[in-house]
Parts: structure tokens; C-alpha cells; sequence
């Protein structure tokens, strides 16, 4: 058989699985490769530059995921906290799913966001190695490429955080739709 019948195979086998389950693999896949870079990064430089290089990379990365959910999903920069908030749960579900991660967003006026983390799979792995005192969360980076994608300024305060004995955390988000 040549290779154009082994890819048609292929496309067969993947089409016999569903949607999420692909889904599910693509996000285990990244969650790995954004872990196994983590702790290599800490080995070869330490916790202080590991961190910085790990928002630094986040943000990068998420700058261009929202960039291309934007384009797919039709839309432009927000212009309204409505359109906002559609952006931040179009992309909260799609790059952090609720199997791995259990969060709500409130509206608290406008301007203003309340993000709560109920579990964040983050947490879950530093913790069960016991470096999550050491570990600087990579989620504030993510939003911050999700920002700069939809040219807004924006300001996070962590108001509770799993890490300092909270039973969740919770993240203030206010931004400025003007510049938008």
C-alpha cells in the first residue's frame, strides 16, 4: 500500500472518533509539553527565570491563540463588556476545559470581571510534587496574550489563590474598553 492509502486509513480512523475525544488528546498533549518544558526550564535555570520564561511563553502563545479564535469565530476587537466577556468564555472553554479546569466568570459592572478557579490542573500537578509555593502561576500570562490579541489594557488582582490555603482563587479583571 502507498502512502496516499495509509493516509486515507488514517483520516477513516480519525473520523471514527468523536470530536471531544480529540479534543481531549490535543489538550492533554499541550498540558504535557507545557509541563515537561516547565520542569526542565527549572533544572537547567531555576524557579526564578522558569517562571518568567513560562508567562513570558504563555502570554506569546495565547497572544496568537486568540488571535486565531478571533478570526475564526468572525470577531473583532470588543467593543462592549458583552463582547468581551464572549471572547474570554469562547476562549476559557476552548483552551482550558472544564474537565481540567473548574472556573466561573462573573460581570461585577463595567470594566469589571471576577474570574473564580474552583480546580485548576496546574495547581493540581505542582501540588502533588509540593513545589507549588515555588511555582508563579502561568494563567495570568495566558490572559495577558489574550489581552494584547484584543488590544486592551488590562489589570488582574489574585483576591484568593489556592496556593496561599484558599479553597479557590479568584482574580479581579478590569479593563479598558476605550482603547479598544
Amino acid at each position: 500500500m502507498n502512502t496516499l492509502g495509509f493516509r486515507a486509513l488514517a483520516r477513516e480512523a480519525l473520523s471514527a472518533i468523536p470530536v471531544e475525544k480529540k479534543r481531549e488528546i490535543l489538550s492533554k498533549r499541550g498540558f504535557s509539553c507545557e509541563t515537561r518544558w516547565m520542569m526542565a526550564m527549572v533544572q537547567v535555570a531555576g524557579w526564578d527565570t522558569a517562571n518568567k520564561m513560562n508567562i513570558e511563553v504563555g502570554a506569546a502563545v495565547s497572544e496568537g491563540d486568540m488571535h486565531r479564535l478571533m478570526s475564526a469565530a468572525g470577531k473583532g476587537k470588543p467593543g462592549n463588556d458583552e463582547d468581551f466577556l464572549c471572547l474570554v468564555a469562547a476562549a476559557m472553554d476552548l483552551f482550558t476545559p472544564k474537565k481540567y479546569f473548574d472556573y466561573e466568570m462573573k460581570y461585577i459592572g463595567p470594566g469589571k470581571m471576577l474570574g473564580i478557579v474552583h480546580r485548576c490542573l496546574a495547581y493540581t500537578k505542582v501540588s502533588s510534587i509540593g513545589v507549588e509555593k515555588d511555582y508563579a502561576c502561568g494563567c495570568f500570562g495566558m490572559r495577558a496574550g489574550w489581552y494584547h490579541a484584543m488590544g486592551l489594557e488590562a489589570r488582574e488582582t489574585l483576591l484568593k489563590c489556592m496556593k496561599e490555603g484558599d479553597d479557590h482563587c479568584e482574580i479581579l479583571a478590569e479593563y479598558d474598553l476605550e482603547d479598544a
